[in-house]
């Protein structure tokens, strides 16, 4: 039998080698069109990279968008951290608490909604109890109201229960466990054998037991792939901070904000220098993580 496998493997390989002259031809093509994609995709972060370094004047004394700086300015990497933009008061935002209300956002707005819909998906899925069809039914519905006729209702609950410009308070809203993570973790646990829970009751074990060392590490790789790509998401999210978090803006609303500021007082390179800053970390978590993403999604979803 291996002698069997191992000869149709290496006729797999032989058919997969061996190319007509019409199939090189094609994928030479390919290889050349998705090489043009990806250069095209890589050149505004190297135009970003490239300008952070300017003058603050380059434009006038360089029109030439694309020409190098003659002198690199590396300075603008720490004059960035005095932009700033004003609060509702009298008080400035400065970048270096952008970048630290951001990575507190991507913390309690990634973590907090993975566990508690890793909680709801695994009761939803594995107990039946009364009213739980009604919680699926609620948890799917939520997922189609569009985001845009709710706005303004939110907006004003959010006055009224006093997050609104409060990033701790608004803590509570994020354990709700609806959404997409939700979905995913419901069909996750739904194709997980009840066997492994069985096997905890009759070591002695309970519920609590059976869902937190049992069936939870196995879902550790769902869940975190569930959490880079909300992560991605919320550093990247500018309208909701703005909107419900004037005070306390991310990298995201902070640049969006110090944009027009930045061209009016001649300081674009530093306002590249802060695009760069915002990028790198998305970057080195994408490039890092994007195994274990591409390894856990198929088509239709998460491989369980």
């Amino acid at each position: 039998m291996l002698k069997k496998n191992k000869r149709i493997s290496k006729d797999e390989a032989s058919i997969l080698s061996k190319r007509t002259k019409g199939e090189k031809i094609l994928f030479a093509i390919v290889t050349a069109i998705f090489s043009v994609y990806s250069i095209s995709l890589l050149y505004p972060l190297l135009y970003l990279f490239i300008n952070s370094f300017q003058h603050p004047l380059y434009e006038l004394l360089n029109p030439n968008p694309f020409a190098f700086p003659a002198d690199w300015h590396f300075e603008n990497y720490i004059k960035v951290f005095t932009l700033s933009i004003p609060g509702t008061g009298a008080t400035q935002i400065y970048l270096w608490q952008m970048f630290l209300y951001s990575v507190y956002y991507g913390f309690t707005q990634v973590v907090i909604p993975a566990f508690t819909c890793s909680c709801v998906g695994y009761v939803l899925s594995k107990y039946e109890f009364r009213g739980r069809n009604l919680i699926y039914t609620v948890c799917v519905v939520t997922m189609t109201v569009p985001v845009v006729g709710t706005g303004s209702s939110a907006l004003k609950l959010a006055h009224m229960l006093g997050t609104w410009n409060n990033p701790i308070l608004d803590l509570v809203t994020h354990f709700t466990g609806y959404g997409l993570n939700f979905m995913i973790m419901y069909a996750f646990f739904k194709n997980v054998s009840w066997s492994y829970a069985e096997a905890v009751f009759i070591d002695g074990g309970g519920h609590f037991t059976a869902f937190v060392k049992v069936m939870l590490p196995q879902a550790k790789t769902a869940i975190l792939t569930i959490c880079i790509i909300s992560f991605i998401a919320v550093w990247n999210n500018y309208e909701r901070p703005l909107i419900y978090f004037p005070d306390y803006l991310p990298l995201a609303a902070g640049l969006y904000m110090i944009k027009g500021q930045a061209a009016r007082q001649g300081n674009q390179p530093f306002y590249y220098a802060g695009l760069v800053i915002a990028t790198v970390p998305l970057i080195v978590i994408y490039s890092t993580c994007s195994g274990i993403i591409f390894k856990n999604f198929s088509i239709g979803g998460l491989k369980g």
